[in-house]
């Protein structure tokens, strides 16, 4: 006796649903991503000057890459880095700050001196070698 069997099996797949899962995806993607803020510094980086400006009047500030500081010349402690910026800055009658740092020393070095000479209005420029 021959039975037939009255449904088929069928061997199409359906898509619709995987490409609704991957577009709430790519929703979701999208929009967390526009949330996430990287942890930056802001840096206001000058436009290409014209004119090249002499400044005769700076005080030398050194930091090199073991994390040790100069002024003028003279090294300073790392817990009078503060106190001994501002009095030479104030006894030598200067008008800006030349930081000088190693390509190789710590951000957190720099960042510190920059940190000082702001919380005093010292106005810096920053030379990297």
């Amino acid at each position: 006796m021959a039975l037939k069997r009255r449904t088929k099996i069928s061997a199409a797949f359906s898509m619709s649903s995987m490409t609704d899962i991957v577009f709430l995806l790519l929703i979701f993607f999208m929009i967390t991503s526009t949330m996430v803020h990287p942890n930056a510094i802001k840096l206001l980086i000058p436009k290409k000057a014209t004119k090249k400006v002499v400044v005769e009047k700076y005080l030398s500030v050194r930091v090199t890459s073991s994390g040790r500081f100069y002024v003028e010349g003279k090294r300073v402690g790392d817990d009078a880095i503060e106190s001994g910026l501002i009095a030479a800055f104030n006894r030598n009658d200067k008008t800006i700050v030349k930081l000088r740092t190693d390509k190789n020393a710590a951000t957190g070095n720099v960042a510190r001196v920059l940190d000082i000479a702001e919380s005093n209005g010292i106005k810096v420029i920053l030379d990297i070698r």
